[in-house]
């Protein structure tokens, strides 16, 4: 009898602003067989699309033509009660980000997957406690996330994903945020999960060093895979110390014969301000890439701040021997981006200096400035004069240090009559993140 396959997609494609001139062909053309047991990889670039295939088959992506089956099931013909189902039965996600309570206990934290079950508690406290001692942070139950290391905080997210014992585990970048150390342990842990448990995992990374583990690689690029390797001979969990310095090393990217790093030079220097600035910077334009490759993105950042040229950052997304090797594409996407923002940082120093120009103590040019940069920005559309004369008071107060970041947001929130801008509380996060950017570029 012929093995059926756990996971099925055909002809599978996800496209974003279909026939707009923006539109983004995430996923294209993609037939897979992914079957019970398999430890598998899907590999590339950020921006290749990988991410996406994932989460299509998780059910979380719903922008999908094509067929994806799990388990025999299409999740294109699944309504919203039945994804729901595959979410809690089917699969146990794990994320880069480990998304864990900072309010809750790591055990409370653990046992959340059960209550949509509606479990007894001493079922579910056992079933935590057995999932805790096997990853080896057992003792940790009582802390809270904030209290652990980036690793241990990653077994905690593991531990939850398979509080509802699924077969099938979903893994987006799960070592990204990790220290080479850490991510050591978690492939191991995923391994002997495979191994021991029997699990089927399906993994994504842009990492090289992480190939290895995995019984088949998937190689993706512009949203296609463009091969598939196997692993005739599986890597078998190592100690830390044997694999960390190579798996680091690889990472980052080209090892010399004996094994040292070649990283970046240090940025000219330019002061703590520089590094704070190109910090925010990355941080606002960037997400999903390690944090060794984000260092690096800093410290290009920094220089680009004291005015060098752009190129520099957007050979190092493009180029695949010392850089990232990004999709062509993504690699001008996100140069673009960080030039943009440091443009706009540009554009609010001149404003600044023209007002210093002018008389003492005279700041409603520069706040006028602001205001219509930050209305324009978010197509912002303040309802009276009133909310325009309280935005206005809003930006006044933060430049002058008479408000903090956190008081800020809340009267933009704030209704009208109390001296507020009365605005939503999604776009006054963009707002207050983006003002909160603009005033660290002016230091």
């Amino acid at each position: 009898m012929v093995e059926q396959p756990l996971i099925k997609t055909d002809k599978l494609n996800v496209v974003y602003f279909l026939g707009r001139p923006n539109q983004v062909n995430a996923v294209t053309d993609v037939d897979l067989e992914i079957f019970p047991g398999e430890f598998v990889i899907f590999f590339g670039p950020s921006g290749c699309g990988k991410s996406t295939l994932l989460y299509s088959i998780a059910g979380l992506e719903r922008n999908i033509q094509g067929d994806v089956l799990v388990n025999g099931k299409n999740l294109a013909k699944f309504n919203r009660q039945e994804l729901d189902d595959h979410r809690q039965h089917t699969i146990g996600m794990i994320f880069q980000a480990y998304y864990l309570i900072s309010s809750l206990s790591v055990a409370n934290n653990i046992i959340l997957p059960q209550f949509s079950l509606k479990t007894g508690k001493k079922e579910r406290t056992k079933k935590a406690d057995e999932l805790l001692n096997f990853f080896g942070v057992g003792q940790q139950k009582d802390k809270y996330p904030n209290e652990l290391s980036g690793g241990q905080q990653q077994r905690i997210a593991i531990c939850r994903a398979l509080m509802n014992e699924p077969d099938l585990i979903l893994a987006d970048e799960p070592t990204g945020n990790l220290d080479s150390k850490a991510a050591t342990d978690v492939m191991n842990l995923l391994t002997e999960l495979n191994e021991k448990k029997g699990k089927t995992i399906v993994l994504v990374t842009h990492s090289p060093g992480s190939l290895a583990y995995a019984h088949r690689v998937f190689h993706m690029k512009d949203g296609k895979i463009i091969g598939v390797t196997v692993n005739r001979q599986r890597q078998q969990p190592l100690q830390s110390a044997v694999l960390s310095a190579d798996v680091l090393a690889k990472d980052l990217g080209k090892v010399s014969e004996n094994k040292t790093i070649e990283v970046l030079p240090p940025a000219e220097p330019a002061g703590i301000l520089a590094e704070i600035k190109a910090r925010e910077i990355v941080a606002e334009a960037l997400t999903g890439l390690s944090l060794e490759e984000l260092g690096r993105i800093e410290k290009i950042v920094a220089k680009m701040i004291g005015g060098q040229s752009g190129q520099v950052l957007l050979d190092y997304f493009d180029d695949s021997g010392h850089g990232l090797g990004l999709d062509t594409r993504l690699a001008h996407k996100l140069s673009g981006r960080i030039k943009d923002v440091l443009a706009e940082i540009k554009i609010l120093q001149q404003a600044e200096q023209k007002s210093k120009n002018q008389l003492a103590g005279d700041s409603t040019q520069e706040i006028v400035e602001i205001r219509h940069y930050l209305l324009e920005q978010f197509d912002v559309k303040l309802k009276d004069s009133r909310a325009l004369l309280n935005f206005d008071s809003i930006i006044r107060d933060r430049l002058s240090g008479g408000s903090g970041a956190k008081e800020t947001r809340l009267l933009f929130r704030q209704p009208i009559m109390d001296n507020g801008a009365g605005l939503d509380k999604r776009l006054v996060k963009k707002i207050a993140k983006r003002l909160e950017l603009l005033i660290l570029g002016k230091i």
